[in-house]
């Protein structure tokens, strides 16, 4: 594919970092003359020992080596054994039909976002959004002003008939046509949705047909309640038009702040230029300590977290269920998240849950968030709110929904005064 035409201007006037090319290159040398970069010597820091203890009781200590990697900088691109051992990770995962894609680490998967937006969008570019999103994603974009046309959400996720008609209705009236489309396909923020597989291949062939790229955002992939892991765009990419972000936070750590840009190499080659000249690199402790675990984990025992990690959430939704069945039934109405960490609930009696949350349930100590701050016009009042169900206790939930549907009691008996 010839990306040029989906850059924005931006991309075209960054430069690489000609020092960050000499530390890449430095890294690859056996003891190095260094004499280019401003490299803090180690011996000055204060810290002298790092060890860690991982599940299963396995605990090691840094050697000097490793510590004073993990101390000093690194190559933008990320730290070339855990860069290797990602790629071995995707393959297992996503089995790529192509060969031409490469990784690149970011802080954090929002941050990843961010990079890949600034990237291609300039200012009243058209993209395609899934709606409702995550608050972050539409945070990046509106500082980018494109212009947004929203992409609706039934129970199986982003309806691809839609796109149909939004691409459609461009082309007769020789508008420009969608650059992108951001998807959240597995376990979506907020709606908890798992976009199907018909789906998934309908989208692909619709990017095919109108030429867009696909910004797969999948945190919540390890986070989903099916019997099988759901097919990535990733690996369904026979023209190298999937950009796949991934994130440590769900399954390892999210204070590591480590995201992964997925993509083809000449893409992944401009958000390295980007972090080159920004950010410089993600964490480096974060990336030795990740790689300490892949040296200690075989892929079996990585599929064993993953199976640990569902079932754990999945009996925390199954208990936000049950007190949302018993105190809500009649005053709100939900469908059942398929992964992910949220239940998205339609209340009723309101089309205001911005004045129901801020009046009064955060007045009686039950934190929850008002569904409008997930449109990109956060003005727009709806009926809907996000509840999370992956850190309170089941007795905390059940005591929360309680209150809650005290307080839509009282506002519908207020309505009938």
């Amino acid at each position: 594919m010839d990306y040029t035409k989906f850059f924005a201007k931006v991309t075209s006037r960054r430069r690489s970092n000609f020092i960050r090319k000499i530390f890449e290159v430095q890294s690859l040398v056996k003891d190095p003359i260094i004499l280019a970069g401003g490299l803090p010597n180690t011996a000055t820091f204060p810290i002298k020992d790092l060890s860690v203890t991982y599940e299963d009781g396995i605990s090691l200590n840094l050697t000097k080596s490793e510590l004073d990697t993990a101390l000093q900088y690194m190559p933008s691109q990320g730290y070339k054994p855990l860069l290797e051992k990602w790629r071995e990770f995707q393959k297992t995962w996503h089995t790529p039909q192509r060969k031409d894609w490469d990784v690149a680490f970011t802080s954090g998967a929002m941050d990843a976002c961010s990079k890949v937006f600034e990237m291609i969008i300039d200012e009243d570019e058209p993209i395609m959004l899934q709606i409702p999103t995550y608050v972050g994603i539409t945070g990046a974009l509106r500082s980018l002003q494109p212009d947004i046309i929203e992409i609706s959400q039934d129970a199986d996720g982003i309806i691809p008939e839609q796109i149909v008609k939004e691409c459609e209705q461009r082309r007769m009236n020789n508008k420009q046509m969608p650059k992108l489309l951001y998807v959240n396909p597995t376990g979506a923020n907020p709606t908890g949705t798992i976009l199907s597989e018909n789906r998934r291949r309908k989208i692909y062939e619709l990017a095919q047909k109108y030429n867009f790229l696909i910004v797969e955002d999948d945190p919540y992939c390890f986070v989903h309640f099916l019997n099988k892991q759901p097919t990535s765009f990733f690996s369904l990419d026979t023209d190298g038009r999937v950009i796949r972000l991934d994130t440590f936070s769900k399954f390892i750590s999210s204070g590591l702040r480590m995201g992964i840009v997925t993509a083809h190499k000449n893409i992944v080659d401009k958000i390295v230029i980007h972090m080159e000249n920004s950010s410089l690199h993600s964490p480096a402790i974060s990336q030795v300590l990740i790689y300490k675990l892949f040296e200690i984990w075989e892929p079996h025992r990585f599929e064993e977290h993953f199976k640990n990690i569902q079932r754990f959430y999945r009996e925390r939704r199954d208990a936000m269920l049950a007190s949302a069945k018993k105190y809500l039934t009649g005053l709100a109405e939900w469908n059942v998240p398929q992964g992910g960490m949220f239940l998205w609930l339609k209340i009723t009696a309101t089309d205001n849950t911005m004045d129901l949350v801020t009046n009064k349930c955060l007045l009686n100590g039950v934190f929850v968030l008002p569904g409008n701050i997930f449109y990109y016009d956060t003005e727009k009042l709806t009926s809907y709110l996000r509840l999370s169900y992956s850190y309170a206790s089941s007795e905390e939930m059940d005591k929360g929904l309680s209150i809650m549907a005290d307080i839509i009691r009282e506002e519908i008996a207020k309505k009938v005064k």
